[in-house]
């Protein structure tokens, strides 16, 4: 398999549909509190709120690519806030593509570009159940500095 990795721009999230759709069933189905969230999110949903960001800042998208087949094997969507603070929004690689490096490669990509952009402060949010995905962006130099509690709405 050869890997292309390629930058993309806004249009480049309806490329990513897919892939965000099985992250999205991915949390559907973990033990969690905020199942409904995900049953209800969808992808639309979801770009509104990165083109929004967009807006007020800055959007990176990179989609690493099987060049033989040209089938879309993961991607990672990063923003640029207003306030000059960069965020992982996004990433996935499909399940048989794992532990071959294209999650390392995705992110190294996206690091970069907030370096060149001189964003000091980087930040991604994960669910608290989802440990490999922790794991993995502690390897980057991430690390917990507070916990967010949110009510969940049928706790009574």
């Amino acid at each position: 398999m050869k890997l292309k990795f390629n930058r993309a721009g806004k249009e480049g999230l309806d490329l990513i549909q897919p892939l965000w759709e099985k992250l999205n069933d991915h949390h559907k189905n973990q033990t969690s509190d905020f199942k409904e969230h995900y049953k209800n999110f969808t992808f639309q949903e979801r770009k509104e709120v990165l083109l929004n960001k967009a807006l007020e800042g800055d959007m990176y998208i990179c989609l690493a690519e099987d060049e033989e087949f040209g089938t879309l094997l993961g991607y990672i969507v990063t923003t640029i806030s207003q306030g000059n603070e960069g965020e992982i929004d996004s990433i996935y690689v499909e399940e048989e593509y794992r532990l071959m490096g294209i999650g390392d490669a995705l992110m190294q990509r996206s690091i970069k570009w907030m370096d060149e952009k001189n964003i000091k402060t980087k930040k991604v949010a994960v669910a608290t159940y989802n440990q490999a995905a922790i794991s993995f962006y502690e390897r980057y130099g991430f690390r917990r500095r507070s916990v967010t509690l949110e009510q969940v709405l049928d706790h009574l």
